[in-house]
């Protein structure tokens, strides 16, 4: 009896055949994360079975072992069907896939590394030990730098996987044309087209429907201040700028240290003090006054100690000795009031200057 064939089949196979030019593009994020996941499983899988044979290396094994480990990834992810007998597919395996390829392949790889493990490992308990994770960790720092298994080819393996496992292309473009201009016109339009960042001074490339994610959070963005004033700064400059030059950064009034305590913008400074010109100079002949009120009563409390010198002091001593260090005492005491004067008057004569400077 022949064998029939099914004619939906038929139908994708012609069509298949006519709409010869695939897109394939990929998510490249997920694809990279893959491509790194695939590495470490070399790496690892490399050590593991390597532990404790005196004859055998990690590297001596590594070439073997990447055939090996993408043989075995792309048999097992090949397509998932969908449906099956017209009832529709829903294991765990098929939405996991499908949602979280990144994980999918990590159990993958998890299995692969076990099936690697030597008795030796499991007997020494290899597998919890620190020293496993710096070998495996400074093996695959070497197979990068020598390039055992190129970005390019784990990439392609990647790519492979992942459109087997992607069926509800979710990270690739399924999209099939019947001329090459036709596919040349769609990618420049696919969604998972690479986009350079626009922003001025940054290197990021990724995919068109990441480009929006990395806009909102580039630190070469420019961005409207967030003081709001006129000018727009780079999201990474953003803090300084709104401490330093801003325009609208708030600071005290210059007349803050003799009572004034409003705080503004700094572009508002000229007209500030312009329009309290009348408070500011009542400020200051406060001050000035209570100033004075305190020169006048150090001028008293210095004629008292002039009279108590005089009086107590110099007629308690009761030998030259005496009399020397008392007066000795005395005059410090003068100095000290003497350079407290002088302090108050400079201060003085700065407030008037300033208020002058205020004035032209």
């Amino acid at each position: 009896m022949d064998n029939l064939v099914d004619p939906e089949e038929l139908v994708d196979t012609e069509e298949n055949e006519v709409l010869k030019f695939q897109c394939n593009l990929c998510d490249t994020e997920v694809v990279h994360s893959m491509t790194q996941l695939l590495l470490h499983a070399l790496a690892t899988a490399s050590v593991d079975y390597t532990t404790g044979d005196i004859f055998k290396s990690p590297s001596s094994v590594a070439v073997g072992m990447k055939t090996e480990l993408a043989g075995y990834m792309i048999q097992r992810c090949e397509p998932l069907p969908e449906s099956m007998d017209g009832h529709e597919v829903r294991s765990d395996q098929l939405i996991k896939a499908s949602i979280w390829p990144t994980e999918f392949l990590s159990d993958l790889v998890d299995d692969f590394v076990t099936s690697k493990r030597n008795m030796m490992s499991h007997v020494s308990g290899f597998f919890s030990s620190e020293s496993r994770l710096n070998k495996i960790k400074e093996f695959m720092q070497k197979l990068e730098m020598e390039n055992l298994w190129a970005e390019d080819e784990r990439k392609a393996t990647t790519e492979t996987i992942l459109r087997n496992i992607d069926v509800k292309c979710t990270f690739h473009c399924p999209e099939r044309f019947d001329m090459p201009e036709k596919l040349a016109e769609h990618k420049s339009q696919c969604k998972f087209r690479i986009l350079n960042c626009t922003n001025d001074g940054c290197a990021v490339s990724c995919c068109a429907i990441h480009i929006e994610k990395h806009d909102s959070v580039c630190t070469f963005k420019l961005l409207p201040c967030e003081q709001l004033c006129e000018q727009h700064v780079m999201r990474c400059k953003m803090d300084k700028h709104c401490a330093t030059v801003c325009p609208m950064k708030l600071i005290n009034c210059p007349f803050y240290g003799v009572g004034c305590e409003t705080a503004f913008a700094q572009c508002s400074l000229d007209r500030h003090c312009s329009g309290f010109l009348q408070t500011h100079l009542m400020y200051v002949v406060q001050v000035i006054t209570r100033q004075g009120a305190s020169v006048n009563d150090m001028d008293q409390r210095l004629q008292l100690l002039e009279k108590v010198q005089s009086l107590n002091e110099l007629s308690g001593a009761l030998d030259v000795r005496t009399l020397t260090l008392v007066t000795k005492e005395q005059e410090s005491k003068i100095n000290k009031l003497e350079r407290d004067l002088k302090a108050q008057e400079t201060k003085m004569k700065k407030l008037e200057n300033d208020l002058r400077s205020r004035k032209a």
